[in-house]
């Protein structure tokens, strides 16, 4: 059964991602919420923020449509900007092939807080996010956005920036660029002299400012710029929502230390007089657990012996939760037991936390190399086991010393390893100078056979040049017998032609020769023929 719902469930998460995209929608509201609430770092938390399920046929104008519909912001009063606020913008945006999207959508609003026309944007015009510190109450909020121009400076907005934080017109205020916070915190003075473009500014850059400090000022706060600040709460991991309010705590330590001395007294005292009234308490809880374990305690060995003797007898007995039941009262007479604590434990432990914490310079001695193994996380897991009869303060103050008390060790060990890897390396360099020394030798060897090998290239370059002589004076009689090659040739193709042309010539002839023996012939018939008729008249003249 199990697995077919977890099938069905599987099946009906594809068919959505399938047909669905999941939009996130993130305004100034989700900013102003989040920064300084739920996160220090960033703007926002995606997965707090407004979330629609879209069909991927669905279009963008008609999503936008229906934003309208939900957040009262007509359609043409909105600007989306995609991905972790820091593209471009997309008014026309394809849901097709798309399963998650997070916008942030852009809302000018005018003095009655009523949407308005959005500003026309240029190519230059850059986006920031700006956060205000404020180190007196060491606190980080959302304070709002600004378009700039890339070629203008952070000089040009100042007044601007005074007049979101509620500052006067002339504060003088510091900028910080938040880069980045993982894997560590970088968070970079912006400077207000030069352009946000040379600074390397662009969509979606969040900018951290806060009043300016002199610098006799700043000793007065522990946190007394940005960076401080954020480099504090990442280094030690703290939720945001108690920023403050642990900060103060560490400040009155010592003070604090105090109270926890008269709190463990007292806890003393009180444990003593009610230790009494708890073993009564006890016993009688034991004589009454007694008459329960006649009745339901089995242990292990009568366990294996009941399954031995009769399996289905056991398996009824737990189906009807008899043997859970037993184990349970067995588990309250425990518990009952577990509390008979040492009254003097908590106070023990905490000395002995503070004993190696501070009663010798751990720092030094670590430095010095006398303490490579320190106990304090057996300690912690004493104190973890009977959190119960510590205060939560303590115990949250355990927690900072041991994680500090952590970090310098593993800071040693990584030093430590560290140290081992430079021995390394310079036993590697040791190596490579030796090898260097025995390279060295064969490139001299070499050089020696390379000027041999180059003297017999100079004999070989002179013999190559004589040959190149005689080849030269070869190529020019060449040169020559081509030339008269030449001309012969064209004395050839002059001959031809006139060979051609007597040839021709000779043709003409003999025709004309054929046409002239046919004319004689002809003349001859006819002459005969006109030497007869002459004889005729001749022989018979005709007057």
């Amino acid at each position: 059964m199990h697995e077919r719902m977890k099938k069905e469930h599987k099946n009906e998460e594809m068919f959505e991602t399938h047909n669905y995209t999941i939009i996130k929608v993130v305004q100034d509201e989700d900013l102003e919420k989040q920064v300084g609430n739920n996160i220090c770092f960033d703007l926002v938390a995606p997965d707090k923020v407004k979330t629609f399920h879209v069909s991927k046929v669905t279009t963008f104008n008609h999503f936008k449509k229906k934003l309208a519909t939900v957040f009262g912001i007509p359609a043409q009063f909105q600007r989306f900007w995609i991905g972790q606020l820091t593209v471009g913008n997309h008014e026309n945006f394809d849901l097709e092939n798309e399963d998650k999207l997070t916008f942030f959508l852009e809302v000018e609003r005018g003095r009655d807080l009523c949407p308005v026309a959005l500003l026309n944007l240029e190519k230059d015009d850059i986006l920031l996010f700006f956060k205000l510190y404020d180190f007196e109450k060491e606190t980080l909020r959302y304070v709002g956005r600004l378009f700039v121009k890339s070629r203008g400076k952070p000089s040009d907005i100042l007044a601007r920036l005074n007049e979101m934080a509620g500052f006067d017109s002339e504060q003088e205020i510091e900028l910080y660029e938040e880069i980045r916070f993982k894997p560590n915190v970088m968070c970079e003075p912006v400077d207000k002299k030069l352009t946000f473009k040379a600074s390397e500014l662009e969509n979606g850059d969040i900018i951290c400012f806060q009043k300016s400090l002199a610098m006799d000022c700043k000793k007065r706060f522990p946190f007394p710029d940005v960076t401080s600040y954020l480099k504090f709460v990442h280094i030690y991991e703290i939720p945001y929502s108690s920023f403050s309010q642990r900060i103060g705590r560490l400040k009155i330590m010592e003070e604090q230390n105090k109270i926890i001395i008269a709190e463990e007294a007292n806890v003393h005292r009180n444990t003593a007089a009610q230790r009494s009234e708890v073993d009564i308490e006890t016993t009688k809880d034991e004589s009454s657990s007694k008459r329960n374990n006649s009745e339901f305690i089995v242990d292990s060995e009568e366990v294996d012996a009941l399954i031995e003797d009769d399996v289905i007898d056991v398996i009824d007995k737990v189906l009807s939760e008899e043997i859970s039941i037993s184990l349970r009262s067995q588990h309250s007479v425990l518990g009952l037991e577990a509390r008979k604590l040492d009254p003097n434990l908590p106070q023990q432990l905490l000395q002995e936390l503070r004993d190696i914490a501070f009663k010798d310079d751990l720092v030094e001695n670590l430095k010095k190399g006398f303490t490579r193994k320190v106990n304090f996380n057996s300690i912690k897991e004493r104190i973890d086991a009977n959190a119960d009869v510590f205060s939560s303060w303590q115990l949250e103050h355990v927690n900072v010393i041991v994680n500090l008390l952590n970090k310098v060790v593993t800071m040693f060990d990584k030093l430590e390893n560290l140290k081992k890897e430079r021995n390394t390396a310079e036993k590697c360099t040791e190596e490579d100078n030796q090898e260097l020394k025995r390279k060295r030798q064969k490139i001299l060897v070499s050089k020696a056979s390379f000027t041999n090998h180059q003297t017999e290239l100079k004999s070989l370059d002179v013999q190559i040049a004589d040959l190149k002589g005689k080849l030269e004076k070869l190529q020019g009689d060449r040169v020559k017998m081509v030339e008269m090659q030449d001309q012969e040739k064209d004395k050839i193709t002059s001959f031809n032609k006139e060979v051609k042309s007597i040839i021709y010539r000779l043709a003409d002839e003999k025709m004309k020769l054929k046409s002239v023996e046919c004319n004689i012939l002809e003349a001859q018939t006819e002459l005969e023929s006109h030497e007869k008729m002459y004889k005729t008249f001749r022989t018979s003249p005709p007057f």
